[in-house]
């Protein structure tokens, strides 16, 4: 009985290790597109929808130019963080929305008041002494 056993467990072994091995990548219908398409990636939108959330998430991550009209200074270029910080070069604040086109920075010297315009692609501002600002997106 182990005599007739054994090549039937080895020739059974034999066939498996020559079967190729099943691929981790979806399986293709029979016109060779897969059953399941990869999704593509949502270019960032051009501006915000309605509420102060999608104001938030539109301007994470957006670079904006910072130009103080008076001191006759170059632009900086400033930026909203996910923790709710602006980055300028000077300075760090913390961002708050308080509507769809109005963002309050606060730091320890004061406040500055952000108003963009309806296609979110400038700004006017008040900064923390209360000199003009204007922004732009870059």
């Amino acid at each position: 009985m182990k005599t007739t056993l054994f090549p039937a467990l080895l020739l059974s072994v034999s066939w498996c290790l020559s079967q190729p091995a099943e691929s981790k990548e979806p399986k293709k219908s029979s016109q060779g597109i897969p059953s399941e398409a990869p999704k593509k990636a949502q270019p960032p939108a051009a501006k915000p929808g309605g509420t102060t959330m999608d104001v938030r998430t539109f301007l994470i991550g957006t670079k904006w130019s910072w130009r103080n009209v008076n001191a006759g200074v170059p632009e900086r270029e400033c930026v909203f963080m996910a923790d709710g910080t602006f980055r300028h070069p000077h300075f760090v604040a913390k961002f708050t929305v308080k509507d769809p086109h109005t963002v309050v920075l606060t730091k320890k010297g004061g406040k500055a008041v952000l108003t963009f315009d309806t296609d979110y692609k400038n700004f006017e501002a008040l900064d923390f002494t209360q000199l003009r600002i204007t922004g732009s997106k870059l």
